[in-house]
């Protein structure tokens, strides 16, 4: 896990340091990935998709996920897709299933806050033995 944390995290820049333009297509391919991955339809319209799009981008960079690469939150969607996985406390961790009628910020959003919990466990790992511990 440790390994495939740190490749995403090396792959591109973070959200949060895109210009507007790379930021609109990584959030594009996060929504039509997604879709592939987790099998949940894309917006029926154009219009609609935009709005999604909108708002995830909001989500991602203002609600504490700015720091992720387009290549980490496609893992947390692949991550998801496996299932079954745990906890650094041994816990199984709960796959998040798709629910809505598209692809939305809300699904998005419980299956960032999976990653994380993993990704703040690397950070902490990774810290530990630069100082030394």
């Amino acid at each position: 896990m440790d390994k495939v944390i740190l490749e995403a995290r090396l792959t591109g820049l973070s959200m949060c340091e895109l210009d507007e333009k790379n930021l609109r297509v990584s959030v594009d391919q996060i929504m039509l990935r997604g879709a592939a991955i987790s099998g949940c339809p894309l917006p029926n319209t154009d219009f609609f998709a935009g709005f999604i799009a909108s708002e995830l981008t909001i989500f991602i960079n203002d609600f504490g996920y700015g720091e992720l690469t387009l290549e980490e939150v496609l893992l947390s969607i692949r991550l998801n897709a496996k299932g079954v996985y745990k906890h650094p406390s041994g816990t199984e961790v709960e796959r998040v299933e798709f629910y809505g009628h598209c692809f939305n910020v809300n699904f998005m959003a419980k299956v960032l806050d999976n990653y994380m919990i993993f990704r703040n466990y690397f950070e902490k790992k990774l810290k530990n033995h630069i100082d030394g511990y």
